[in-house]
């Protein structure tokens, strides 16, 4: 119910000559913004599909992707979509990554997923046809894959993409994906090189999972890409490492938030990642734990 006020309330203060223009047809807009408040999310979510593949200006997109963000409030997404997995996929999950260090900022985009019987080939395309991944996966990578578009000048920006997987048997399954807005404001900053600030969140839906504190620390003379140590939290996010039992070096700490949300058996990761070099132990890091 509060999704559909939500609706009607940015009905309310839409200029009155897009609302018009709204109600006064049959395209797809039209019906994406009647389904939704009629409570058919994934009725709606189908007509904003065909909406972006039919969008005009500045001003359609950006109702496009509010539409979308209401949308999500029903159950975090997982009625965006009728569309269920097949029997070979266990699990996708698409990933938005912006990366801030002490030196720059640059974002990453990724594709995970799992699959018992193994995944051949990947596919991920913005509309109409402008491909950012296309891979065949090896062997031993068809179980459990994980692509990776690191170093982008840019997030991956709002709009309709296609996401198509197909098994080693050759079985193609396939599903459009719509990416919301990316997020404006940095929500995590570094306080000094131990301690960190976080933005109390100001549009968490309810329907979403809170978001989650990952901490990554890495060695710095070492080949190995693993963490050293790592922990999560969902509650009580911490804002400054713990004391660490490690040797004394260099290394490299990580601090990321994640938002997670749903577009029917999908799963979308929005995160914001902190990194910079540390020495360990130059000071008593007991001072600075909570």
């Amino acid at each position: 119910m509060i999704y559909r006020l939500a609706c009607f309330f940015l009905f309310l203060t839409t200029p009155l000559s897009v609302t018009a223009a709204w109600f006064s047809g049959s395209d797809a807009l039209t019906s994406a913004h009647q389904r939704l408040l009629e409570g058919d999310t994934a009725a709606s979510f189908d007509a904003m599909v065909e909406a972006w593949q039919q969008v005009k200006n500045d001003t359609e997109d950006s109702h496009l992707a509010e539409l979308l963000s209401l949308a999500i409030n029903e159950d975090c997404g997982r009625s965006l979509s009728t569309l269920s997995l097949p029997s070979w996929l266990q699990s996708v999950v698409v990933r938005r990554e912006t990366v801030q260090t002490p030196n720059r900022v640059y974002y990453q985009f990724s594709l995970y997923g799992s699959s018992k019987q193994g995944i051949g080939n990947v596919s991920f395309a913005a509309w109409p046809d402008r491909s950012l991944v296309q891979v065949d996966l090896p062997k031993d990578k068809a179980n459990d894959f994980k692509l990776e578009i690191e170093g982008l000048s840019r997030a991956v920006k709002s709009g309709l993409y296609k996401l198509e997987l197909t098994s080693l048997s050759g079985e193609v399954w396939s599903s459009w994906i719509i990416v919301s807005q990316p997020e404006p404001i940095q929500k995590i900053s570094w306080k000094d090189s131990r301690s960190w600030r976080i933005s109390p969140p100001t549009d968490l839906k309810g329907t979403c999972p809170r978001p989650f504190l990952s901490m990554n620390l890495y060695r710095q003379d070492s080949d190995d890409l693993a963490p050293i140590w790592s922990e999560e939290k969902d509650k009580n996010l911490p804002t400054s490492l713990p004391v660490l039992d490690v040797t004394d070096g260099q290394y490299w700490l990580t601090v990321a938030l994640i938002e997670r949300r749903w577009q029917g058996a999908i799963l979308f990761e929005e995160v914001q990642r902190i990194g910079r070099a540390i020495d360990l132990p130059d000071i008593d890091l007991r001072t600075l734990s909570p």
